[in-house]
């Protein structure tokens, strides 16, 4: 397990909408549905071509402010960015997902740590125009690598548990610098 923090450009939060047909409407990835079908397709090829199998996380840090601050078009629109750097980011193999408003993961086949950091370090920083300021939004990364017995169920629940400790890093922080009044 590994978890990486980086700056990505503006913000957005489209709500948690998400289609039945595989396709999340707001930044055309797979949704959390399509993955559960999928992914015990790409353990099986994991086993039996003795390859491996990554799953990285992406989590928007602030997303929920950024879009009170710009409202659900900038959101929007930072979406869109993110998702088109993620397929730019996929080799031919690879897919992303959309697990909810502010979480993404990368499906990685015959994808070990090395080549992990190489996917992840091409999304870059994202940077947009709104409201006519240059606004940054940072995002963290992490990564979960099939083990040998996994099960789809287990995999997914190791890659969420990455995205959970970013949640609750981030209360914590903010938490701990909240001053009372």
């Amino acid at each position: 397990m590994f978890i990486h923090t980086k700056k990505l450009g503006a913000a957005s939060q489209a709500g948690q909408f998400f289609d039945t047909s595989g396709f999340d409407p707001v930044t055309g990835l797979y949704t959390e549905a399509f993955l559960e079908q999928q992914l015990g397709k790409e353990i099986a090829r994991a086993k039996r071509q003795n390859s491996t199998l990554s799953l990285a996380t992406v989590h928007i840090e602030e997303f929920a402010e950024v879009s009170q601050r710009f409202g659900p078009s900038a959101t929007d629109l930072a979406l869109k960015e993110l998702a088109r750097r993620l397929k730019r980011a996929c080799r031919g193999s690879d897919f992303a997902v959309r697990l909810a408003s502010d979480d993404f993961l990368l499906v990685l086949p015959e994808c070990g740590l090395g080549e992990v950091k190489l996917v992840l370090n091409r999304l870059g920083a994202l940077e947009m125009n709104c409201a006519g300021r240059k606004v940054s939004l940072e995002y963290t990364t992490g990564w979960v690598d099939y083990q040998p017995g996994d099960l789809p169920a287990d995999l997914l629940k190791r890659a969420t548990q990455i995205l959970h400790l970013y949640e609750n890093a981030a209360k914590e922080s903010y938490s701990s610098t909240r001053v009372p009044h």
